[in-house]
């Protein structure tokens, strides 16, 4: 009886223990193919994102080594030691794919709790379509979101202007397990621009998740005057 008792306050002991194992950390391998009509570019490297720094770094190897960190709303660009150009921008650490799979939002694409509000949810073919509709403040500039989803895992998105008109379509055709976090290691974008369509193939691969190294690129020291 009491060697039962022990078996299963160790089985509740393990339990509460993975339940407290929260996964933080993501890095890994990435590769970007894009196609405009007959010209296309490869972009090869390593992402390192913790979401508790709130900054992405890429490590870019091809087409030249770079080091690129998003922090805030501004994308640092450095070759070597040395800053080559600062933009401002959105807050893309924040809104990465990498943060959504972190928090667990990359379902509904972390469109629940934004600025966007649920319109209406349809069934077709497998999938669950929900659409949401921007603030009616911003409905002369923002379009609304069409997010799809199989089994509870996000299968595509499309982003239209405040017009109607399709301004990207994003699709995840593969995920795999690491640790218990589903990741998309692969997508498909389409860009319309002008009549034209861009594709652009995103691949990762040798992810690790909660990595103990390469403390200095996620805590990156940015330059002082930012």
């Amino acid at each position: 009886m009491r060697f039962r008792i022990i078996c299963l306050l160790g089985l509740l002991i393990l339990g509460l223990s993975a339940q407290a194992q929260q996964v933080f950390r993501i890095t890994g391998d990435f590769s970007v193919k894009s196609k405009n009509d007959s010209l296309g570019s490869l972009t090869v490297g390593s992402f390192f994102f913790d979401k508790n720094e709130s900054k992405l770094v890429y490590r870019i190897r091809f087409p030249r080594e770079q080091l690129w960190v998003f922090a805030d709303t501004a994308i640092y660009r450095f070759e070597g030691d040395s800053l080559i150009d600062r933009n401002r921008g959105i807050a893309i650490a924040e809104f990465s794919i990498f943060n959504l799979a972190l928090n667990n939002d990359l379902s509904n694409y972390g469109l629940e709790g934004s600025i966007y509000s649920l319109d209406k949810v349809e069934k077709d073919q497998g999938m669950v379509i929900s659409t949401w509709l921007p603030p009616k403040i911003l409905d002369d500039t923002f379009g609304k979101v069409m997010v799809s989803t199989k089994g509870k895992l996000l299968n595509g998105i499309v982003f239209f202007n405040s017009e109607g008109d399709i301004l990207r379509k994003q699709i995840f055709t593969e995920y795999q397990n690491f640790e218990g976090l589903m990741f998309p290691v692969e997508i498909v974008d389409i860009f319309f621009r002008d009549d034209k369509k861009i594709y652009q193939k995103t691949t990762y691969r040798n992810i690790v998740i909660n990595e103990k190294s390469n403390q200095n690129l996620y805590q990156f020291e940015l330059p002082a005057e930012r």
